[in-house]
């Protein structure tokens, strides 16, 4: 060893002895550091992790206490107690009672409470008049939740939840009722509540999405799907205190909600915690680093500086495209390179002008088209409903011209909204709905329909009219020639990416020769021009090219039809589409 060192150059000496001395203590103290700052940060931050779990929990007990408080306007009310201790004789008193103190006190209550979504009164005595679905026999309350409230005494109240089979949480409290003093029971107080209640505060645990929730029952008897068993061992061991797993690198937060009878337990991944302090570290260490070698390695950044500039535009120009035109920032070097850069920054300035120009020409392309096709739609049955309902008002006073005028109103509103408001697919079915209780009116027993919703369509967006087209046509094409009773089945489903919409009826159906024209225009092998528009088609071509316009050319229109069997529409939506229009607000 002596013999090597002797034969070594000064200048590997001292590099050597840079490492040994300087370099190699230097960043072994830093990393020492650095771990057990990291592990007094993990301690202090799962402490108050567990205390902003431990306060929205506090928040949760508040919407429950005042969901279980609405009990108290009820067994205080006498006129709700007079109601279930069967103090009149005559059904249309208690008929009078319930409209007059009990329904809008239900309704009340209701719609002042986004929680609640029903509330109901089992009654204890046979002869007490029921209210459907408000006040209901003592028969319809579950036998377990009888045999807890039994043993409750005066005052007290049973919060009871559940997961359903299919995955979604039952809440709801129960209460007894008493009359005269609380001497005899007359009936039991319900509130059911909606579950967005229990899932708002799993999603504030989770904190967006960063950490996974789980809800368990209190025994923790059951798990639900991807809870580890090491986690429950050990929130049995440490009841009222968190815990990490896999080497720290899990960090489990969990506590009790005495009031429901669960548990939750809120699982984070320290390195997601900690991502941006990682990152600072890594930037501390590299400049470190970089300082250290930046005394010897100064001689070589000198003669590699041509190099160094010209792979750092050679990299830019790797990182160019058709959504990254930044210029490169350089020096004002004289030089040739220098020279180089200038002239590639001026080039890709006039490039990304270029760019956003045609960008902005086929944008105004497509919503002038997009505004074209829309206006071109329009519904041609408004003049029928109009004579319906002015022949129903001469002939009959009843509710049927009012329901008519109601459905006719709204859909009037959808129709003549506002060409900047947005809508969603949940706004177009209840257009429909209403179209479709216009025509039942006006056609009878002739036509019978069905609207099967199995997606959720609240915040997906939607241009109007894409369906009431398809809808009339199935009825002014389909139905209005045939002397059977006709059916329209309007069915909504999705899934990872796309939705489908499917209206079929039981009409006429279309020859061959019309069907294949008609898919030849939906497929753009025949012009619009030399497509015959006299009896159909115009209106299904273009809901066909507005939802391909909206949702992006993946979106589609199919027709399939048989003569004298009926039409099936599908109209297949892209959901990645849907990602360039902004969703509305809830419309209720």
């Amino acid at each position: 060893m002596k013999r090597l060192f002797s034969r070594m150059s000064i200048v590997r000496k001292m590099v050597l002895g840079y490492f040994v001395i300087i370099f190699v203590p230097v960043i072994t103290f830093g990393f020492y550091h650095n771990h057990l700052m990291y592990q007094s940060m993990i301690e202090e931050y799962a402490g108050g992790k567990q205390q902003i779990i431990e306060q929205s929990y506090a928040n949760l007990r508040i919407d429950l206490l005042q969901i279980s408080s609405n009990y108290g306007l009820f067994q205080h009310n006498s006129n709700v107690i007079d109601y279930l201790n069967g103090a009149y004789r005559y059904n249309w008193e208690y008929v009078y009672s319930y409209q007059k103190y009990i329904k809008p006190l239900l309704s009340g209550m209701l719609y002042g409470n986004d929680h609640i979504r029903d509330i109901r009164i089992y009654k204890a005595s046979e002869r007490v008049f029921t209210a459907p679905e408000h006040i209901i026999d003592m028969e319809a309350l579950p036998s377990n939740v009888r045999e807890e409230l039994r043993r409750l005494p005066p005052g007290k109240g049973l919060w009871f939840c559940e997961l359903s089979e299919s995955g979604e949480w039952k809440l709801a409290y129960y209460q007894n009722m008493y009359a005269e003093r609380f001497s005899k029971h007359v009936g039991v107080f319900s509130v059911e509540v909606d579950p967005k209640l229990l899932y708002s505060f799993a999603n504030t645990l989770s904190n967006e999405g960063r950490s996974d929730v789980y809800l368990l029952t209190g025994d923790l008897k059951s798990s639900p799907p991807g809870a580890r068993e090491d986690m429950i061992g050990k929130m049995l061991e440490r009841p009222f205190a968190y815990f990490f797993l896999d080497r720290k690198s899990l960090l489990v937060n969990h506590l009790t909600i005495e009031e429901l009878g669960l548990r939750a337990a809120v699982v984070s991944k320290t390195e997601d915690v900690f991502a941006s302090t990682a990152r600072q570290r890594v930037w501390l260490f590299l400049m470190i680093a970089g300082l250290l070698l930046l005394l010897s390695g100064i001689y070589y950044m000198l003669a590699v500086s041509v190099t160094k500039r010209l792979s750092r535009l050679a990299r830019h120009m790797r990182q160019v495209g058709e959504n990254n035109f930044k210029t490169l920032d350089h020096r004002d070097d004289q030089d040739e390179i220098g020279y180089l850069t200038y002239t590639y920054n001026s080039m890709l300035q006039r490039i990304d002008e270029l760019v956003n120009k045609v960008q902005r020409s086929e944008l105004l392309r497509k919503e002038s088209a997009y505004k074209a096709l829309q206006a071109q739609v329009k519904p041609h049955f408004l003049y029928n409903t109009l004579e319906t309902i002015r022949m129903l008002a001469e002939a009959n006073d009843d509710r049927e011209v009012a329901e008519l005028a109601y459905s006719f109103g709204q859909f009037m509103r959808y129709s003549l909204s506002s060409d900047h408001e947005q809508f969603r697919l949940s706004d177009e079915v209840r257009n429909i709905e209403n179209y479709m209780k216009i025509q039942k009116t006006r056609l009878g027993s002739r036509l019978t329909y069905s609207i099967s919703v199995e997606a959720d369509i609240r915040q997906i967006p939607c241009p109007q009219f894409i369906l009431q087209p398809l809808v009339e046509n199935c009825i002014v094409h389909g139905l209005s020639t045939i002397r059977r009773k006709g059916a329209i089945a309007i069915r909504i489903t999705d899934d990872d990416n796309r939705v489908r919409v499917e209206i079929s009826d039981n009409g006429a159906g279309m020859p061959e020769q019309r069907l294949e024209e008609i898919r030849r225009l939906l497929n753009n092998r025949l012009d619009i021009k030399e497509f015959s528009t006299q009896d159909s088609g115009l209106g299904i071509y273009n809901v066909s090219e507005r939802i391909k316009t909206y949702y992006g050319e993946d979106s589609r229109l199919e027709v399939d039809s048989k003569p004298g069997e009926g039409t099936d529409f599908r109209l297949y939506l892209n959901k990645k589409g849907m990602n360039g229009h902004v969703e509305p607000a809830d419309r209720g």
